[in-house]
Parts: structure tokens; C-alpha cells; sequence
């Protein structure tokens, strides 16, 4: 009890306020206050399924409270601390996420529960945070205590194995290291088909993350076909409700604009914006990063007067939360200087390319994605009839790329890498 208490004495410090719960429907004077437990977590539940995080962390915050003063210290209560996090990550409260997961695993911990199932889920989730904040090292260290875990205690065909070893793929290959990413990803998608129905909704994060892989690497007709395949999986289980898959018609939509297919990536970015804005309480960076991937397709297509407004008021929310999401900034930043570049803003452009290389630099080190940031910058350099630094940004993003084990770089192609936001949570 004295340890609940001073778990419930931190949390109510990480940031949020004892905001009261909106049960649609709350129980009456009758009902046990273990029964108003179960129905504040069934209310938090469905209110982040329908994006409403403010309402769903009020219900959460109620029902760690509610479990105080019945002394209640289990399982239910970490998984409790863990909803919290997400959903603080959900709102861009980066810090708090870390807070309440820190406060997961000491409870875990406490219960004799370190090493568990449970704690498994904690490592994977607390790996997101980190992946989401550029802390790769971190992350990694994360994800792989989350596989150790779950294999030994779920099993090496779980899927909440698989479902671990999906995300350390998919933080490879943001990391640059596609080998170990492409054997991950695919053993992850083999034991989720073996384990799942094929009309299982819990499918479709495999087939994105695989999509991801596929289209990084050049490989553009088979990430469509599993992008497609996740999209119409996703419509049949979620309906009208895009909320669930919104990051999903992102990523479609950021290949097309890539492929040049530009009304289809239009389609796609505006369906996924209108997703995130039937939200409430969500991060306003994610917001941005749809916003600027929407602005460059309309500029890809020159649509300039569509684009200007979009691609302003991404980079004006980026702006503040640089340090939080170096890897988003960089690419809402990228974004913008292509924009300048196709106004004729050449110097307004270079600078932009140079803090999105000075925020990848510092979160990747050499990277495919520096390498981009070095061969825009050179494209803006050159405007600027400063030739003999663009050729040194040109020699070193060559020598990154030939450096790294990727299929796509290894052909004629003109480079052109993006980055894409993955919605993993």
C-alpha cells in the first residue's frame, strides 16, 4: 500500500491534472467501486480507440486513483501505467510516457514480475518511445530485452514475439542496417501469418512495416501490394472509423508522390489527414508530418497555392519540438526546402537543408537519411553558384551510400530517399 501510494504520488506529478473521467453511462450509487473500476478502464479503452486522449487518459488517471484507495497493486494496475504512457505519447507528452514507464517496470519489479511477460510488453513499448525521440541505442537495448523476454516466456512463435521482433526490424531500418532488418521483418510477418487468421486486423502493423522495408529499398510493386493488402484489411475491420490506420494511408501516400503518381498520393494524405484530425488531445507534431507530406506532393505537382499554407503551418508545430522529434523535424524541415527550392528560394532553401543535416547528423551519425539532407543541400549550393561546397556534400553523401547495404543504392537510379514516419504504437 505505501508503495501504491507513492506510485500514485508521482504520477500525479508527470503532468496531468485528476481530471474527471466522461463515462457516458456511469454506474450507479449501487455499484462497487471494483466495478467502477473495470468500467473506467472499458471507458478509457474505447475513448482511445476513438481518439479522443484527453477523455481516455482522464478515465486511466480515475482508475489508477480508484485502485488506491482500494489497494489494489497487480498486473491490471502496470498495464494501466502502460495505457498512460501511450497515450501520453499519443499527445506528444514525451516525457510523462517516460515517467509512467519507468513506473511500469518498478511495479513489475515489485510484484516479482521482472522478468516476465509482462515486462516484455513494457521493454517493446518503452523501445517506441525511444525510437520516436532519435535514441536508437536505447531503443535497441529495449527491443532486444523485449524479444529475450517474450521468447522465453511466450514463446519463439508468439506473436507478441514476433510482434517485438517486428519493431527492432523496423528500428534497423531506420538505423540504416537493412540486412538485419530484412530478416527480422520477415521472420516477424512468417510467425504473425502462421499464428493469425489472413483477415485479422492485427496483421496489417507486419505487412506496413514490410511495405516500409520494400519500398526503401527500391522495391516499389511489392510494397504497394502489401501496403494494399494492410489498407483493405484495415477498411474491412475498421470501417468508417480511418482513425486505427491513419499512419497506414500516410505511407501509401508518401510512395506515390515518390512514384510521381500524384492523385493517388493526394487521395491517400488527404484520407489520413482527416483521420488525425477526428482526434483529440493528439500530438500536433503528427499532424505535421501529414500536413508536410500532403505540401510536398502538391509541390511535386505544382500545386503551389495548395502547398504554401500546408507546408508553413507544419514546420511553425515542428518548430518547437525539434528536440523531442529530431527525426520528424528534419523531415517536415527537408520538406520545407524543397518547397523553397521550387519557388526559387535558393538560400531560404539551403538553410532549411541544413538544419534538417545538422538533426539527422546528430541522431544517426552516417546515414542513408544524411545522405539525402547532403544531396539536397548540394541542389541548393549549386543555385547558389557555390559549386565547390556542393561537391564536397556530393563526395560524402556517395561514400555513405556506397556504405550502406542497401539494394536501391546499388543501382543507376537517381537518389531520392524519404523518410517515412512509422505509426507504431
Amino acid at each position: 500500500m505505501k508503495y501504491l501510494a507513492a506510485l500514485i504520488s508521482i504520477i500525479s506529478l508527470a503532468g496531468f491534472s485528476w481530471a474527471a473521467c466522461p463515462i457516458p453511462s456511469p454506474s450507479g450509487p449501487s455499484a462497487g467501486q471494483e466495478s467502477t473500476l473495470e468500467n473506467l478502464r472499458q471507458t478509457g479503452f474505447n475513448y482511445s480507440g476513438e481518439g479522443h486522449y484527453r477523455n481516455a487518459a482522464a478515465c486511466y488517471e480515475e482508475a489508477l486513483h480508484t485502485a488506491q484507495a482500494l489497494g489494489i497493486s497487480n498486473i491490471t494496475v502496470a498495464t494501466d501505467l502502460q495505457n498512460l504512457a501511450l497515450l501520453s505519447e499519443e499527445m506528444g507528452k514525451y516525457t510523462d510516457a517516460r515517467n509512467y514507464y519507468l513506473r511500469e517496470l518498478d511495479l513489475l519489479n515489485h510484484l516479482g514480475d521482472a522478468s516476465s511477460v509482462a515486462a516484455g510488453d513494457a521493454y517493446l513499448e518503452f523501445g517506441g518511445l525511444m525510437q520516436i525521440q532519435g535514441s536508437f541505442s536505447e531503443a535497441e537495448n529495449h527491443y532486444k530485452k523485449a524479444v529475450g523476454l517474450l521468447t522465453q516466456h511466450a514463446g519463439a512463435e508468439n506473436l507478441r514475439t514476433a510482434k517485438a521482433q517486428g519493431r527492432l526490424g523496423r528500428l534497423y531500418m531506420e538505423w540504416g542496417k537493412f540486412a538485419e532488418a530484412s530478416t527480422l521483418l520477415r521472420k516477424a510477418r512468417a510467425t504473425a501469418e502462421k499464428s493469425l487468421a489472413e483477415d485479422n486486423p492485427k496483421l496489417i502493423s507486419f505487412f506496413d512495416s514490410e511495405a516500409y522495408f520494400l519500398c526503401q529499398t527500391g522495391k516499389y510493386r511489392e510494397a504497394e501490394k502489401k501496403w494494399m493488402t494492410a489498407l483493405k484489411l484495415a477498411e474491412h475491420a475498421y470501417g468508417e472509423n480511418e482513425i486505427p490506420y491513419g499512419g497506414l494511408m500516410l505511407h501509401l501516400g508518401q510512395m506515390y508522390s515518390l512514384l510521381g503518381n500524384y492523385p493517388a498520393a493526394e487521395t491517400m494524405l488527404q484520407r489520413s489527414l482527416a483521420a488525425k484530425e477526428k482526434t483529440t488531445g493528439s500530438d500536433p507534431v503528427d499532424r505535421a508530418i501529414i500536413m508536410s507530406s500532403l505540401a510536398e506532393t502538391y509541390t511535386k505537382h505544382r500545386k503551389l497555392a495548395e502547398a504554401e499554407p500546408l507546408v508553413l503551418q507544419s514546420a511553425e508545430a515542428a518548430n518547437a519540438r525539434c528536440s523531442e522529434s529530431p527525426i520528424s523535424c528534419a523531415f517536415i524541415r527537408s520538406n520545407l526546402g524543397r518547397y523553397y527550392m521550387t519557388t526559387g528560394q535558393w538560400g531560404t532553401a539551403a538553410l532549411e537543408f541544413e538544419r534538417a543535416l545538422m538533426l539527422r547528423e546528430d541522431t544517426f551519425g552516417e546515414n542513408h537519411l544524411v545522405a539525402d539532407s547532403l544531396i539536397s543541400l548540394s541542389g541548393a549550393l549549386r543555385k547558389l553558384n557555390r559549386k565547390k561546397e556542393a561537391k564536397t556534400y556530393e563526395t560524402r553523401a556517395t561514400q555513405i551510400l556506397s556504405s550502406q547495404r542497401n539494394p536501391a543504392y546499388d543501382t543507376s537510379h537517381t537518389i531520392d530517399v524519404r523518410t517515412f514516419q512509422a505509426n507504431n504504437r
